[in-house]
């Protein structure tokens, strides 16, 4: 399935829920709220849009909110994701702060990644970040849950939404150290009248570069190093790619986990660089880094509609048409004429603020 700009599109994010148990403030300024929790699709309803979009040739979902853990049905529709085996990958985003009970369970049923949100690894910082007091630990026992559960990756997200101190990076490259994961490093957006703030993706580059006391190495999703001579070889002859880099570490305990050419990077925008030390880390910079010469993804928001843009407001209803009877078939014709309406990149950091919220988009 291809847009007007001859993207492919194989990957769709849904937003099963508004609601969300933490404000963090470049996304929501309140709590849940009743109306977070009302007109929410069932899970039949989903999967006509999800058939509709499988036939079409869709070959990732990822399960998004506000927080999904909080999506009533979310058992249900996993279980009837896994029957059908439309997607040959599906991963949820979560905070993590519910995770910890759940994530083993996640797993049985068909769940294959998690990336979990986590600004700050102090918590005076982490409660600042997130609007929540006290709320750090449950994160750490969900990441500690996951990393448990067998996932084929876990991977943590880490939104930068002001400068960061050398200090705060190198406890995160603590932490990186600690846990088997992925960290990617998302560039804060304008959202609800904020303004673009860094730091930028030279910015950024530039800090690690000089707090690792090393180049960053561009990582291909699936291929080789960029740099083949700074270290790209591995011992057995051949360039090493972003799956390969961290696999022995995301994968210790499952050997063929990495088999699959996205199984680990996933199908997302990041650019993936190794560290001196090792671990590679993923960069999602949307502003000052445009991807959207490639970008592979469409968004379904909670209430039902197609979101062509995160950073537009161009949206077509389904869920109207779903609650008209309407088949994944007629569904799918209908969004192959929506795709043909994408603009071929959103506009610069000075952009004025979508008018839908981040939080009513989904992460």
């Amino acid at each position: 399935m291809q847009d007007n700009w001859q993207r492919t599109i194989e990957y769709v994010r849904l937003s099963l829920t508004e609601a969300c148990n933490f404000c963090c403030p470049y996304c929501r300024p309140e709590a849940i709220t009743p109306e977070s929790q009302t007109n929410l699709l069932t899970p039949d309803e989903w999967l006509t849009v999800l058939g509709a979009f499988h036939q079409l040739g869709v070959r990732a979902l990822r399960l998004t909110g506000g927080e999904p853990l909080l999506y009533p049905h979310l058992d249900e529709l996993l279980q009837k994701l896994q029957e059908r085996q439309w997607f040959e990958d599906v991963s949820m985003t979560t905070n993590g702060s519910l995770l910890g009970k759940r994530a083993k369970e996640l797993q049985k049923l068909g769940l294959n990644r998690v990336n979990i949100s986590l600004d700050a690894v102090d918590e005076d910082t982490f409660d600042i970040r997130t609007g929540r007091i006290g709320e750090l630990s449950a994160v750490i026992e969900g990441i500690e849950a996951a990393l448990a559960a067998g996932f084929t990756s876990v991977k943590i997200n880490t939104v930068l939404m002001e400068p960061m101190s050398d200090d705060m990076v190198r406890s995160l490259l603590a932490y990186m150290e600690k846990w088997p994961v992925i960290w990617r490093f998302i560039e804060y957006m304008p959202f609800q009248g904020q303004t673009f703030r860094g730091p930028t993706f030279e910015e950024w580059q530039a800090q690690l570069t000089r707090i690792c006391g090393g180049p960053l190495i561009p990582v291909e999703k699936n291929g080789a190093k960029k740099d083949a001579k700074k270290g790209a070889e591995s011992g057995n002859g051949h360039a090493l790619d972003a799956d390969e880099v961290n696999a022995d570490k995301v994968n210790a305990d499952k050997p063929t986990a990495a088999k699959k050419s996205k199984s680990v990077t996933g199908f997302g925008p990041a650019t993936y660089y190794a560290l001196p030390q090792g671990p590679v880390v993923g960069f999602i910079f949307p502003m000052s880094h445009s991807y959207c010469h490639e970008c592979n993804r469409v968004r379904l928001t909670s209430d039902g509609r197609l979101r062509l843009c995160l950073l537009r407001d161009d949206e077509a209803d389904l869920v109207s048409l779903v609650r008209q009877g309407k088949s994944s078939e007629e569904l799918a014709e209908h969004i192959k004429d929506v795709l043909q309406l994408r603009r071929e990149q959103h506009e610069e950091p000075d952009m004025a603020a979508p008018k839908r919220a981040m939080w009513r988009i989904g992460g």
